[in-house]
């Protein structure tokens, strides 16, 4: 990859219908496409953010932001660069957003501060039997792979749909919809964001 550029994707899959994802979606600052699949409905990146740096980073933005526990669980593939970051948003009210990083060469990392994801954790969010864990952690502990390989390996392991938009082929899925934010949600997140350093520098641990 030349330097200089970067190359950011990913999908975050959420359980509930694409009514409500898209309800979900106009009352953030990140433009997605919302498309339904067999159990999940996935919501990828469609263009920038419209708020001011570093929220204008769609991908970071939509990989750190908490999902409703009303469409939990849910599981997120991206790649940000060099790195595969999966995040793990499990069941109950009070459960808390769980991390995992991958690097070619590196192997498996943790984001300092966050909660780690556990192979456990992601086959039980994905809803897949415990015996899938043996091969997640096959795939994890492979440090030779090519990054894109690890993220669509992980979804066949845990038997999910969408691999195809982790490369960006979503314009062309079946009930695919570009979402936009309210103007309204999008001046309410500048106004919070203006003095919370919290959400920043979960930002830029990603």
């Amino acid at each position: 990859m030349p330097r200089g550029t970067t190359r950011r994707s990913g999908a975050l899959l959420l359980h509930g219908d694409a009514k409500t994802a898209s309800a979900w979606v106009r009352q953030g600052i990140v433009p997605s496409y919302v498309v339904p699949l067999a159990g999940w409905t996935a919501v990828v990146p469609g263009g920038p953010s419209p708020a001011s740096s570093p929220y204008d980073d769609a991908v970071r933005v939509l990989l750190a932001r908490r999902v409703p526990s009303r469409m939990r669980a849910a599981i997120g593939f991206f790649r940000l660069d060099e790195r595969a970051v999966i995040v793990v948003h499990p069941r109950g009210w009070r459960a808390l957003p769980r991390w995992l990083v991958w690097e070619r060469g590196d192997g498996v990392s943790n984001l300092p501060g966050l909660p780690a994801a556990r192979p456990g954790d992601m086959a039980m969010a994905a809803g897949v039997v415990p015996e899938s864990v043996r091969a997640l952690r096959e795939i994890l502990t492979d440090r030779t792979a090519l990054l894109d390989d690890v993220l669509a390996d992980l979804m066949g392991a845990l038997a999910l749909p969408g691999e195809r938009l982790l490369s960006g082929q979503v314009k062309d899925a079946e009930g695919a919809a570009l979402v936009e934010p309210t103007a309204k949600a999008v001046e309410r997140f500048s106004r919070v964001t203006k003095e919370d350093k919290e959400i920043r520098s979960e930002l830029e641990q990603l």
